[in-house]
């Protein structure tokens, strides 16, 4: 397992894990209240959203239809990352959640308290957190 994280060029994989963070935000903003995520008490998040309650078959402008057909890949995409969260160990959900999906921007300074852990065990974690995160979405990036 050592030389697959070897052969990850962290910096970029943060950056492309930060950017699907980002983008997890803003599809959350299309979601209705009932359908967001939640996070439960050991970090995993849970999703409620469903789209079996949306009918369809009337006769709707394509607006409709197309908004419809938007929802339900906003819907299978943040499927897609909370999945691959939830497959993290619980640090490593923790450091995300306190990373990305809290309210307030934390620094690492203000989360690594939090963890409970020394800079070395803290450091490792995070990185840890990333590239398993990344893996688990496809979005982890080589070394040259």
């Amino acid at each position: 397992m050592t030389d697959i994280f070897e052969s990850v060029n962290y910096v970029e994989t943060k950056n492309s894990v930060k950017n699907m963070m980002n983008l997890y935000k803003l599809l959350l903003l299309r979601l209705e209240e009932n359908q967001l995520p939640r996070m439960t008490a050991k970090y995993g998040l849970s999703f409620g959203g469903s789209s079996s309650s949306r009918n369809t078959k009337s006769n709707v402008e394509d607006y409709v239809i197309k908004k419809i057909i938007l929802e339900g890949k906003i819907e299978e995409y943040v499927t897609k990352i909370i999945t691959a969260f939830n497959r993290l160990d619980e640090d490593e959900r923790k450091y995300l959640y306190l990373k990305y999906l809290t309210d307030m921007t934390l620094s690492d300074e203000q989360i690594m308290p939090q963890c409970h852990m020394c800079l070395r065990n803290f450091r490792e974690l995070k990185k840890q957190a990333y590239i398993k995160f990344a893996m688990a979405l496809g979005v982890e990036v080589y070394c040259d």
